[in-house]
């Protein structure tokens, strides 16, 4: 009583608290035995209350604080005594103050003993319970009349506190703290009852009272339906009164605002001064802000999820508007006679649902209606806006989408149009705040994605189960809403819970009662809308969507669930997927816009042939084939239990098998059994480790791979993961992990494109079986993909090696060092890392959406692989595998930066990594490789032009995010500015002003990709017609992206006049650049034509100071600056042997005649003649050469010459007196092997003076005497036309005198063999010609050698036989004979009939294997002398000049007349580019009229040749003319160089110069002049035609 007496004992004591836990435990100890003396305390504790004491108006105060507290602590101490005997004596005592006693009148004593009431009601009593909360409602009902009268304005502010904060308190507390389950399901029904009686009464006055009075209510109501299962039934009366309560939610106005979820709640107080009019409060709580006490707000949405749909087949209340008219009282301003207020409500209405009604369909609706849908509109968007709108049942633990409320008011039968309309907009609605409340968290991890996809999987299998409704419309509503989350959240494609839902639906059965029509309909909208459903995850995420079918079947066929490919096969088996292609050309399959994901869908679908060479995949067949081959692994005992007996000798095996398995064995087994099992599954993983650990072994080794044994070994890795994860989720079996990590590893390792195929099956499976393990999958993928960064495999392979073309190519026609490529396959690892791109780009689109964890590992491989420019492959081969990667990357980017609303930092630095990454591309010469494979070529265009539309994309969703923020490129600002003031570089630009230059580079490299985009568009398409034409660049622009692209890097500039050496202006600018920065570009060869000029020699530029520090170019570069116009410059000429000397003898041998021709100009102290002398003591093989050729340019004897004598100039005495300098400076075994070589050639070659003077019948006899006194000195002698061919001896009966104007030449055959297998031993036969000038042969034969090794390098399947010729002395030479070969002239004298019959005679009949293989071989042959034979222009193409092989190979000989001359005193009547006589047309064209494939097949290769030539032109012509002083044939009119280079036609674009090359095929086709010439040859020469 002493500490009651005080004023505020609770807060300012910490006795009573104890005083109430003390007596407590006094009452609880005493109840038993001394029951009526503990009733006596607690009634005079009662009694005490009521006392009244006549003090001075202190002592009074002091009382009534004693009073009060010791109201609270009666109440306290009942609660905590809990016994509801002990309430039910108390509450009679308290209630009858309230209602006849000292506290029947609002005081702060009432306001105290309302609250003590309601803490009694909680206690359990059901007597206390009903007391307390009829005297509640009955006060607070007491309360309504007096709102907002007269009366109201005199009264105490302790009865406003008591309606406005106490009484709602009190229901308030008996909601929270009522456990009881009756009794609380009666406090809600009363409640809810009360909130009815409230509205209703409040109804007929002004909208603020009516808030007023039912606002305060709403947290009781909300507290005591949270635990309410509207999962279950409830009963028509319950369900009225949710009905009446949401009813005047929507008519005064309380619910939170729909139509802009993001208004500010308004209002702390509970009351407002001015509401404004009923029609303006409907339209206000519709759209926002709100204007009540933002507790109300929070506690209607509480109610929303503790309500059941408003809907039962009982009560049809919006057919009945009666009912909802008892709702309103009669004549109240809302009624439905007063126009005002219905079309308020009516306004409200359309409001709230937006957009998906019309207000057409709202006009007839009566007010009732409109408001009563107007709250159903409430409800249900709020539940559906809440969690997703995902409902929980917390006793069951089930899960059930809120958009199943929504859908029932649907399935009410015959619905009125107008309602059924609202009813369809409502639900839409609520499906809009779904999804608004996902599109808030878009960036969760972890539980919170979790949630979002649970969610997201609820809605859509509830919207799936929609389909099979016996009502169209509604079946049309879910399928609409379908199409709208798939297309919004792509993710669900790939949920396998979703997909067994849509899978499901193909078992619906006939429904009763439904017309048989209507089930037709429906099956067709399931058939549908499974195919829409698989095309479109197809399109999207093929590996991912291949998997999850081939799990579904899987899965099927092995449980009563096996419906599934049966049913599915007539639904799937037509959808094929194929690469889409630039030009938009594709058949009815579906189209993968990703090369690299169309490579790994090939791989995912697990069947073993090289499907990505067709080009298209069938899903289904491929699935159900995969499906088979997994469950066949599965089932050999978890992946190996028949391995197992095999290879375990101790009885864990038996043990298993002998039952193991079963669950019937006796319980005291079971640990034993289960340690078996343990044991069993430890050594098979010990086992796959094992074997998976053999195949890294052997790639570190360099051992090849067996293919077959690694894919096996990893399907039964994979097999035993999921078998164990499907029966228990264990992980934690001892190297479980660590195979999963192998499986990641491996193919890595061996990074081929088997191996990689191999790994995205494997993957695939994996992540579709057992999508937990994804993210540890992914997590390990990375690692091992930026492993292969760090290592330089594959597309990271930036050294030399991986240049392709430009690289094999070195030092003869691009800079630097020759290459040994070893057995590495760069183009195999390059494709391997293709396939593998291709899964991380399905596993990108997969997890954008659903997974943050996944999507940040990925962020992680992209930063990794482009931290640097330079780290990337630039062999052809590589450009759809690295611009895919860059087109991966900016998907990233933008997926984050619309995450983050451009914040994130990163991705915009990783966004410039990527735009630098495509410009180190472009710092390199452009080249061409064929893969012979044209849905490779196909992707390759549609990859770079796949990174240019997302270019743009990016371009476009700046302007937005320009025009939505008011910022562009606010964050690439905040960088530059910070960059600015820490005065520190950008961090990938470098220095400089990084914003005014970002759109110049921007536009430079879509100007590049647009090219690169038309250029392997004409390589991939070469006969079709280029894709539409760009828009026109204008000078100033030449120059402006020469400067931005100089900025970033000078090799960018010099790869642009690669890619446009015909551009004026841009040739210019650069000229002028390099002259500017002269000083930064030591390291770039390809800067010496623009310093290193005739001019410059002329003048003694002081420029060329520079070139002793300058890189080395290539030898026909090097070569070039020996001509004349150079004036013999000693810097140049230093600079040359320079480059000469850094490379190897051997190499600079195949240029010999060239290096010959420029000791003509060596007129600066002989610093050619000395490096010639100093490379020939370094290689013997370059000094013979050398000599052979010196001798070459001696005068020839009198007897050759027309006058009987020929003078010698100074040139043939220089080339006289190097050769002696070079023998003399020969040591002992120099001049032994020089001897010795020259020796035996010499008597060889000497054979036909012999010969001369003999008859035809004598001479052959004559040889073969003379042959067998040659004999082989030594092991080491080698033929002169090919050093790589060691003699071992002659062939005595193989000589045979030829017919010749001259002297005899003779043909002998000699056993060779090679330098790098001397045990493998050939004939090889050649002429020994004397009288005959070789020179020209050897010119034209050095020009197709080049052409050659380019198509080598290029990968292009054409054939050119560049056959050994060598001048030994004048007019002596030696020329190799083309192996198992004989003339078309030849081939006439022994067989009649045409090429066509004749490879019929040999081959077999058309169509044979042998006959379409020897055609085939001819039609590469004749395509790659088709284009030698454009650049050289050979005449005197008469059928004894043309040669077949055993293989149907055409080669070209005897090149007498090439460039500008002809036969006939340079009559030129072969006008046609190349010889492609009937004859040769009959075996290309079929058809006759060139539509055939050989025939396209034919001008395909000639066009891609030509492509693959141009590269290359400035090498090809400095070849060339570095001979014009050599008194050539060839040179002896016209402009030989000159036109050459027009043949080459520089300044046609590479369309251009494809169409150019058809049109020449087009016009050599059977032309008359190469028909006319082969009569003519026969007519005087006997040759056959």
């Amino acid at each position: 009583m002493a500490t009651c007496a005080q004023v505020d004992p609770w807060n300012s004591s910490q006795y009573l608290q104890a005083i109430v836990e003390a007596t407590c435990r006094i009452i609880e100890s005493g109840c038993t035995a001394e029951r009526p003396t503990i009733e006596s305390f607690l009634l005079s504790l009662a009694g005490s209350v009521r006392e009244s004491i006549d003090l001075e108006e202190k002592e009074k105060q002091d009382v009534s604080a004693m009073q009060l507290n010791m109201i609270r602590f009666s109440a306290e101490l009942v609660v905590a005594i809990g016994k509801p005997d002990i309430a039910e004596l108390i509450s009679p005592l308290l209630v009858e103050d309230l209602e006849e006693g000292i506290a029947c009148t609002p005081s702060r004593l009432r306001l105290k003993l309302l609250d003590a009431v309601a803490q009694i009601a909680t206690v359990g009593s059901e007597k206390a319970y009903r007391e307390c909360v009829v005297l509640l409602t009955r006060s607070y009902l007491d309360k309504v009349p007096i709102v907002g009268s007269v009366q109201s304005r005199t009264l105490a502010s302790e009865a406003t506190t008591e309606r406005v904060e106490t009484l709602p308190g009190a229901f308030l507390a008996i909601a929270s703290n009522l456990h009881h389950i009756k009794l609380r399901a009666d406090f809600r029904t009363r409640l809810l009852k009360l909130c009815s009686e409230v509205g209703l009464a409040a109804e007929s006055k002004s909208g603020k009272s009516g808030a007023d009075l039912l606002g305060p209510l709403l947290p009781a109501v909300a507290m005591i339906c949270s635990d309410f299962k509207i999962l279950e039934d409830v009963s028509p009366f319950v369900l009225k009164l949710f009905r009446n309560l949401w009813f005047y939610i929507a008519l005064f106005g309380l619910a939170p605002p729909i139509q802009n979820k993001h208004s500010a709640y308004k209002g702390a107080s509970s009351t407002m001064s001015n509401t404004g009019s009923t029609n303006a409060v409907a339209l206000q709580a519709v759209a926002g802000p709100y204007l009540w006490n933002s507790q109300w707000s929070d506690a209607v949405i509480q109610i929303a999820l503790g309500t059941p749909p408003l809907v039962a087949s009982s009560l049809k209340w919006v057919e009945d508007e009666l009912e909802l008219n008892e709702l309103l009282n009669p004549g109240s301003r809302r009624g439905s006679s007063n126009d005002k207020a219905v079309s308020s409500q009516r306004a409200a209405l359309c409001a709230a649902l937006k957009d998906h009604v019309e207000m057409t369909s709202i006009s007839t609706i009566s007010g009732v209606k409109a408001t009563f849908l107007l709250a159903v509109a409430y409800l249900e968007n709020h539940r559906s806006n809440f969690n997703g709108g995902l409902l929980k049942s917390k006793t069951m633990g089930e899960e059930r989408s809120a958009l199943s409320c929504a859908f029932e008011y649907l399935e009410e039968p015959n619905l009125p149009v107008p309602i059924h309309q609202c009813l369809s907009a409502i639900v839409q609605r609520a499906f809009d705040a779904s999804l608004a409340w996902l599109d808030e968290r878009p960036n969760m991890s972890g539980v919170d994605a979790t949630e979002r996809e649970s969610v997201l999987v609820t809605h859509t299998c509830f919207l799936l189960s929609k389909l099979t409704h016996r009502d169209e419309r509604l079946c049309d509503l879910a399928c609409k809403l379908l199409n709208r989350i798939k297309s919004k959240y792509p993710q669900v494609l790939w949920q396998p819970l979703c997909l067994d839902s849509l899978f499901c639906l193909v078992q619906t059965q006939s429904l009763p009662s439904v017309d048989p029509g209507r089930i037709a309909s429906m099956q067709s909208l399931i058939k549908k809308q499974i195919r829409m459903w698989v095309i479109q995850s197809l399109s999207v995420a093929p590996c991912t969507t291949q998997g999850l079918l081939q799990e579904r079947i899987r899965l099927g066929s092995s449980s009563s669930r096996g419906f599934y490919a049966s049913d599915l096969l007539p639904l799937l088996s037509d959808i094929k997927l194929e690469q889409s292609r630039e030009d938009g050309l594709s058949s009815d399959s579906l189209a993968v816009t990703v090369p690299a994901l169309f490579a790994a869908a090939a791989a995912a679908t697990g069947a073993r042939e090289r499907l990505i060479d067709t080009g298209c995949l069938e899903v289904l067949s491929n699935g159900i084939v995969s499906a088979t081959v997994k469950s066949s692994y599965i089932n050999i005992n978890i992946g190996g239990l028949a391995f197992s007996q095999e290879h375990f000798q101790d009885n864990t095996a038996g043990l298993i098998l002998g039952g193991s398995w079963s669950d019937s064995f006796e319980e005291k087994k079971s640990q034993e059994i289960l340690s078996a099992k343990n044991k069993l599954k430890e050594k098979l993983i010990a086992s796959f480790l094992h074997l998976l650990q053999q195949f890294i072994s052997a790639v570190e080794r360099g051992a090849n791979i067996n293919a077959e044994a690694f894919r096996e070994t990893c399907l039964k890795s994979a097999a035993f993961i999921v078998s164990e994860l499907e029966l228990s989720r264990n992980m934690e079996l001892e190297g479980f992990s660590r195979l999963l990590r192998l499986l990641c590893w491996c193919p890595a390792y061996i990074c081929s494109t088997e191996a990689m195929r191999t790994g995205v099956f494997v993957w695939t499976w994996l992540v579709s079986a057992a999508p937990h393990l994804s993210s540890l999958l992914l997590a390990e993928l990375v690692d091992a993909w930026l492993w292969t960064v760090e290592t330089g495999h594959g597309l990271f392979s930036s050294g030399p090696c991986s240049s392709g073309p430009n690289g094999k190519l070195r030092p003869q026609l691009t800079p630097g060092e020759p290459l040994s490529f070893g057995d590495r396959d760069i183009v195999e690892e390059i494709n391997a890392h293709r396939v593998w791109l291709g899964f991380f780009f399905d596993r990108f689109e997969v997890v954008r959406h659903s997974s943050m964890d996944q999507l940040i590992l990925i962020g992680r491989l992209l930063q990794g692989s482009l931290k640097k420019s330079n780290h990337f492959a630039s062999h052809p081969v590589a450009t759809g595998t690295f611009f895919s990667l860059l087109l991966l990357g900016l998907k990233y980017c933008s997926c984050r930066l619309k995450a983050c609303q451009a914040k994130s930092m990163d991705a915009w630095i990783l966004k410039d990594r990527i735009y630098r990454a495509a410009f180190g591309w472009f710092s390199h010469y452009p080249a061409w490789y064929d893969c012979n494979s044209e849905a490779f070529s196909q992707g390759e265009v549609k990859a770079v032009a796949s990174f240019v539309d997302q270019m743009n994309v990016e371009c476009s969703e700046n302007m937005l995010m320009a025009e939505h923020s008011g910022k562009l490129y606010a964050q690439d600002r905040e960088l530059s500015n910070n960059c600015s003031q820490m005065d520190v570089a950008h961090p990938v630009w470098g220095r400089g002003d990084y914003l005014s230059a970002g759109e110049k580079r921007k536009q430079l490299l879509l100007m590049l990709c647009h090219h690169e985009v038309d250029r392997l568009y004409t390589w991939a398409n070469p006969l079709r017609e280029g894709l539409p034409a760009r828009q026109r660049i204008s000078s100033d622009q030449w120059i402006d992206f020469a400067r931005t692209a100089w900025a970033i890097d000078p090799c960018i500039t010099f790869g642009m006049l690669a890619r446009f050496p015909a551009v004026g202006p841009l040739r210019a600018e650069i000229m002028s650049l390099v002259q500017e920065n002269i000083a930064d570009i030591y390291d770039i060869p390809e800067a010496l034509p623009f310093f290193v000029t005739p001019k410059a020699a002329e003048d003694d530029s002081l420029v060329l100071k520079r070139l002793p520090h300058w890189a080395p170019c290539s030898i026909t570069r090097a070569l070039e600056f020996l001509t004349p116009a150079y004036k013999a410059h000693p810097r140049i000429m230093a600079y040359v042997l320079r480059v000469l000397e850094t490379y190897p003898p051997e190499r600079v041998t195949f240029f010999m005649p060239q290096l010959v021709q420029t000791l003509r100009y060596d007129a600066y102290d002989g610093l050619i003649e000395q490096y010639l002398i100093a490379a020939a003591k370094r290689s013997h093989i370059f000094a013979h050469i050398l000599i052979w050729q010196l001798q070459g340019e001696e005068p020839l004897p009198e007897e050759f010459t027309k006058d009987g004598s020929q003078e010698a100039d100074s040139f043939t005495d220089l080339a006289l007196k190097v050769k002696e300098r070079i023998i003399q400076s020969f040591d002992n075994e120099a001049l032994d092997m020089f001897s010795r070589e020259f020796r035996f050639f010499d008597k060889v070659t000497n054979i036909s003076g012999v010969l001369y003077p003999l008859s035809k019948e004598q001479r052959r006899a004559a040889i073969k005497r003379e042959l067998e006194k040659i004999e082989v000195e030594g092991t080491d002698l080698y033929l002169p036309t090919d050093p790589n061919k060691l003699v071992r001896g002659i062939q005595v009966n193989s000589g045979i005198p030829l017919q010749s104007a001259a002297k005899v030449p003779i043909m002998i055959t000699f056993d060779v063999v090679d330098r790098n297998d001397i045990h493998v031993i050939r004939p090889q036969a050649c002429i020994f010609k004397v009288g005959d000038d070789c020179r020209q042969d050897v010119l034209a034969l050095q020009v197709i050698a080049l052409l050659r090794d380019i198509f080598e390098a290029a990968g292009l399947n054409l054939y050119l036989f560049p056959y050994g010729v060598l001048p030994t002395g004048p007019g002596r030479g030696i020329i190799e004979v083309v192996p198992n070969t004989r003339s078309r002239n030849q081939m006439g004298e022994t067989t009649d009939g045409g090429l066509y019959e004749v490879f019929q005679q040999d081959y077999g009949p058309v169509g044979s294997p042998r006959f379409e293989s020897a055609r085939d071989n001819f039609v590469v042959s004749s395509a790659g002398y088709a284009v030698a034979s454009l650049l050289l222009q050979p005449k005197d193409r008469h059928n004894g000049n043309l040669l077949f092989d055993n293989e149907g190979r055409l080669v070209h000989i005897d090149f007498g007349f090439i460039l500008e001359t002809s036969p006939g005193g340079n009559l030129r009547f072969e006008n046609a580019h190349f010889k492609l006589s009937h004859e040769m047309t009959q075996l290309l064209d079929p058809s006759g009229v060139m539509k055939s494939d050989t025939w396209n097949r034919f001008v395909s290769l000639c066009v891609k040749g030509y492509l693959a030539a141009r590269l290359h032109m400035d090498g090809i012509i400095n070849a060339v003319y570095l001979m014009v002083d050599s008194g050539l044939p060839c040179f002896s009119r016209g402009d030989p160089i000159g036109n050459l280079r027009k043949r080459f036609h520089p300044e046609m674009s590479e369309r251009e110069a494809a169409n150019f090359m058809i049109k020449t095929c087009e016009d050599a086709y059977n032309k008359w002049t190469t028909a006319g010439y082969d009569l003519i040859q026969y007519l005087q020469q006997g040759i056959e035609k």
